[in-house]
């Protein structure tokens, strides 16, 4: 859930018009003579392979550019058990990409007048700490300072359950403890604010956070394969999560809590149901041309109502993805021009976002480097000694490094040892895995050891 799901993790044409307006009928239409399209499929399929080739893309993508959609290809398994390929009708969950929906309903109903984003959250929450200085547009824009709830350990252990849980049960995991900052002064990406924003949805449409949702983006845009409850889905086209995909390994993982997830994270969809969003923004059927661009101006580090905005190419772009175990989303908009990337996947990733821009740039005619499989470093005998020993992690569990014949290995407690392979001097990783390696070592301090995987990130200081 962060630019992800940190995760749980990613508007349109707001001036659209006066840009094409300021640009001569003679240069667009040179403009779109010159584009390729057949070129630019190829492009992007190429694009896209190469991602899948590093087990890093499993899913669906759709590019809309210039008033007609140019490519739409599912990649790898839907189902690897049950040999079913991903297909373009393949239902997959967006985590994080869910805020831009709440924020979507919260501009709503300020331009219907209904609150003010300038509205303290004790107005809707009474009992709320702090809550007569902490604004809706603090939660819309991660300035609240509000604790994250994924620190809860609590919360955490709960994702991976079943269960359903009490609004008052799921605030109390942050709703007490003390704030990060002062509201409005820093940015920190947080679920929690968005929580809070269902509940403010729920309390002045009389509606729950989902029917609300339905109410006013789902059913006028026809988004009829969209929902909120992945675990309970009953569908065909429903996606296996994966925490790892690869020719010859699969890694299933768990659907998260969406009671939990929420408002934050827990809507599901299809690329061709995110079209439809993407037209309903850029033709503003849910909110005025103002409100939106309102939503889509940055507040602090590039974050405005529900969406990051980015200045990529000298254009402004502008975003959101998510993360969580098991899928990962991308949605992007170029306003300047017509120009939608939607990416799904049902595989944890950290680098959708980056084949977005890659493909962005492409479509751009900008230069990109396409990545390639890692390869082994050769290091010393010496330089690998300095790593061996035991780690202990913050549950008192023991990593065990290892050298043997000029190899090394990790071992957890007492798991199998797995050869470790040096990307560079203090960076391994695993053969057909998604495990990175790193040491820190300072003198006069205690060696560290991080071990990332997937979304997790654990450090064990050396004994």
């Amino acid at each position: 859930m962060q630019r992800q799901f940190h995760i749980l993790a990613l508007g349109c044409l707001f001036y659209l018009f006066s840009t094409f307006c300021s640009t001569s009928e003679a240069q667009t239409q040179a403009h779109l003579s010159g584009f390729n399209q057949e070129k630019k499929k190829e492009e992007i399929d190429s694009i896209i392979k190469a991602y899948a080739a590093i087990n890093k893309f499993n899913g669906t993508a759709l590019i809309h550019y210039q008033n007609k959609n140019i490519f739409e290809k599912s990649y790898g398994w839907q189902d690897a058990e049950k040999k079913i390929l991903n297909q373009d009708q393949s239902v997959y969950q967006i985590a994080s990409l869910t805020k831009s929906f709440t924020a979507l309903i919260i501009v709503k109903l300020s331009e219907e007048g209904k609150l003010s984003v300038k509205d303290p959250v004790s107005k809707f929450i009474p009992d709320y700490p702090r809550g007569n200085e902490i604004t809706i547009e603090h939660l819309l824009t991660h300035t609240s300072g509000i604790y994250e709830v994924l620190r809860n350990k609590e919360y955490f252990s709960l994702l991976h359950t079943g269960k359903s849980i009490a609004k008052n049960k799921e605030l109390s995991f942050f709703k007490n403890e003390p704030l990060d900052f002062e509201p409005g002064t820093q940015f920190s990406y947080t679920n929690s604010g968005y929580i809070l924003l269902g509940i403010i949805i729920e309390k002045i449409t009389g509606l729950s956070y989902e029917d609300a949702v339905r109410k006013i983006i789902l059913n006028p845009l026809k988004m009829s394969h969209t929902g909120f409850n992945y675990l309970a889905l009953k569908s065909p086209y429903k996606t296996v999560p994966y925490s790892y995909i690869s020719k010859t390994r699969q890694e299933k993982t768990e659907v998260w809590n969406s009671t939990l997830t929420g408002p934050a994270g827990q809507i599901y969809s299809t690329v061709e149901d995110l079209y439809n969003y993407y037209m309903g923004l850029r033709d503003y059927k849910i909110v005025s041309k103002e409100a939106f661009k309102k939503a889509t101006t940055p507040f602090l580090s590039g974050y405005g109502y529900g969406w990051f905005i980015d200045n990529l190419y000298g254009k402004k772009l502008i975003n959101h993805g998510g993360n969580i175990e098991g899928s990962t989303s991308y949605f992007a908009m170029l306003p300047e021009d017509d120009l939608c990337i939607i990416l799904l996947n049902n595989i944890t990733s950290k680098k959708l976002e980056k084949a977005g821009n890659i493909i962005l740039a492409a479509l751009l005619e900008q230069p990109y480097t396409l990545p390639q499989p890692k390869k082994e470093a050769v290091l010393s005998a010496d330089i690998l000694k300095k790593y061996v020993g035991d780690y202990q992690l913050a549950d008192n569990s023991v990593i065990h490094i290892l050298y043997e014949n000029g190899q090394l290995f990790i071992q957890n407690n007492k798991d199998p040892k797995v050869k470790m392979l040096a990307e560079k001097e203090d960076l391994f990783f695993l053969q057909d895995d998604d495990t990175e390696i790193s040491f820190i070592l300072k003198k006069g301090e205690k060696d560290v050891i991080t071990i990332k995987k997937g979304l997790s990130s654990k450090t064990a200081e050396k004994l």
